[in-house]
């Protein structure tokens, strides 16, 4: 349905890829948006459904900031410009956008944080601000004017007592207005400012997080506890008698250093197990209907698929293929089966178990069915 063009990958992941913005005309030839205006604010009322709403002027203070889900009253409020709705997490929504998301492929699928679409009136914005996060941002309908800046102070100050970071100096030095198909491309850090030119201006914004070292710290001491390596407590180096009791000295302090380094050592092995937790961790909404399986033979007879918020990655050691399924772990024997099926569940939106089911070793069977279990597979029922 969606081809990108336009778009050297070799020379984009070499130059541009987390180094430098990138315009591309006409990344997307002939983009048409998925859905209207008044489709995706009926999006922003549902439960579940992550919006916001943001109102620059016209409200009862500037820049007002407002979480869904929202009522139609909500909507009919609405000035007739300057304000932005943002809808995130879409391609769990609309299960076809997750065919413009693999456009982006050539990024690690464990690198994608989500699909937000944006509707703007004419002068819609979010103000100049900053990400930490490499972006994508599609024009899908209307015209936005997009500013950067390339020289920019880290930690430059922001408007204070606002719920958004809003930068209090923007000074643009590039600017560009995209058209229906236009792409542009920011790294993380780069101060920009996008406001909507006309109305029915529709942004598809493709983010890829990138985790916290305190997040992949978390990650590591969660699975070292589990493994016992951070029982070890701390053991006196021989101690000298001229030394003053208050005093914490430099051999202390790298002494301590290399407690942590041991634990660092000795978790080696753990580190496939510590990444793909934290990558896959996420929490599986339990809006969504199934059907009880005991035996594989059971689940051949319905079509599956992955539940929107399943996350599933795969890494390959010697011996296994480490499945990481929403923060978990399943281990399988590592053979051509077995990588193939792991493919098919991370890469395949619809899983037909029927076609392959009776070909697959008994613990191969057993972990499809756990994930039938875990609701991370969900039957495709007569009514979707």
């Amino acid at each position: 349905m969606w081809q990108l063009n336009n778009l050297d990958i070799e020379d984009f992941l070499a130059n541009y890829w987390q180094k430098k913005p990138l315009l591309i005309r006409q990344a997307f030839p002939g983009f048409k948006t998925v859905l209207t205006p008044d489709e995706l604010a009926g999006l922003a009322c549902e439960e579940g459904v992550h919006s916001r709403l943001l109102i620059e002027k016209d409200a009862s203070s500037p820049w007002q900031l407002s979480y869904g889900p929202f009522s139609e009253d909500d909507f009919t409020r609405l000035p007739e410009t300057h304000y932005s709705l943002l809808v995130s997490e879409c391609e769990k929504w609309l299960p076809e956008l997750q065919e413009l998301v693999d456009c982006f492929n050539f990024i690690p699928k464990w690198r994608l944080d989500d699909l937000m679409i944006s509707y703007a009136p004419q002068s819609g914005s979010v103000g100049p601000h900053t990400d930490e996060y490499d972006v994508f941002l599609l024009q899908g309908s209307g015209r936005r004017e997009w500013s950067i800046q390339h020289h920019f102070e880290k930690d430059a100050a922001v408007i204070p007592d606002l719920d958004l970071a809003i930068l209090q100096q923007f000074d643009a030095d590039e600017t560009w207005v995209l058209e229906p198909g236009d792409m542009l491309y920011l790294p993380p850090g780069i101060p920009h400012h996008g406001i909507a030119v006309g109305d029915g201006c529709m942004t598809y914004s493709v983010g890829f997080r990138a985790p916290a070292v305190s997040d992949i710290m978390d990650s590591f001491l969660l699975e070292a506890s589990d493994h016992k390596l951070t029982d070890l407590r701390y053991y006196d180096l021989p101690l000298s008698t001229d030394r003053d009791a208050a005093e914490i000295t430099v051999q202390d302090i790298l002494h301590f250093k290399s407690l942590v380094y041991k634990t660092l050592d000795q978790s080696a092995a753990l580190w496939p197990d510590i990444v793909g937790k934290l990558l896959s961790d996420s929490t599986l909404s339990e809006d969504v209907d199934t059907v009880d399986c005991q035996t594989i033979e059971q689940a051949a007879q319905y079509l599956w698929q992955t539940h929107p918020d399943a996350k599933l990655y795969y890494f390959l050691s010697d011996d296994h293929v480490h499945l990481f399924v929403n923060g978990e772990v399943l281990l399988l024997p590592n053979n051509e089966v077995n990588v193939d099926v792991c493919k098919t569940l991370c890469h395949q939106r619809l899983i037909p178990i029927a076609d392959f089911y009776d070909v697959l070793p008994t613990r191969t069977q057993d972990v499809i069915l756990q994930l039938i279990h875990n609701r991370a597979l969900i039957p495709v029922l007569d009514d979707e």
